[in-house]
């Protein structure tokens, strides 16, 4: 019987489901043991197609992280207009990106950051967009915060402290899922938010 001619799949789908799958393998095993070849079998395409599409494994995983970054933020956006009563905002908005996006995508892509942060030779580049990501992070609290202090929304707090507190703990419940075997993100962001409000109400 001939082998079912294999389907042509639009360039921009294409270069789609090879990030995919490779957030799917890096978020499983550390990204400096995973080969162009394992992608390649994930994506069922031959190696010198990745190629054509990426320069490098580097080039590859450097575009993974930053879509996965633009997903969060862009996910973020798109609730803010939903958090217009909530008491904490654009915080809480923050809040629900972290726990939809856990089950299928933030995980790993903690994951990743934490590899990226251990290896012994960085990537700047990786670093760059790690970095970014979480100075907007830290925006985004601090102002939220500050805003809700100068309207007496909040009662007085250390804002910059507070959002390293708030980010800290957020990657806490990512790790901590990861090394406990808890699978409870959701729940651990809902007691995050309510230890936050009772910290913040005037």
């Amino acid at each position: 019987m001939a082998k079912a001619a294999r389907q042509r799949l639009d360039p921009n789908r294409r270069v789609e489901l090879i990030l995919d799958a490779t957030l799917g393998l890096v978020g499983t095993s550390h990204f400096s043991v995973v080969t162009m070849r394992d992608i390649a079998l994930a994506c069922d395409v031959n190696v010198a197609l990745l190629y054509h599409y990426f320069s490098s494994k580097d080039h590859l995983v450097r575009r993974v992280l930053a879509r996965a970054l633009d997903q969060v933020t862009d996910d973020y956006e798109s609730r803010r207009g939903e958090h217009g009563d909530d008491f904490l905002a654009d915080i809480g908005a923050w809040f629900s990106t972290h726990a939809a996006m856990a089950p299928s995508m933030m995980s790993r892509m903690v994951k990743l950051m934490s590899d990226q942060a251990a290896l012994p030779v960085r990537d700047p580049e990786l670093d760059a967009l790690v970095l970014g990501f979480y100075q907007f992070e830290r925006d985004l609290i601090v102002r939220t915060l500050q805003e809700g202090v100068a309207s007496k929304r909040y009662r007085s707090v250390d804002s910059e402290k507070l959002a390293r507190f708030v980010g800290l703990h957020l990657d806490g419940i990512f790790h901590g899922a990861a090394s406990r075997g808890e699978i409870r993100i959701a729940e651990d962001i809902a007691d995050l938010r309510d230890m936050l409000e009772a910290q913040l109400r005037p």
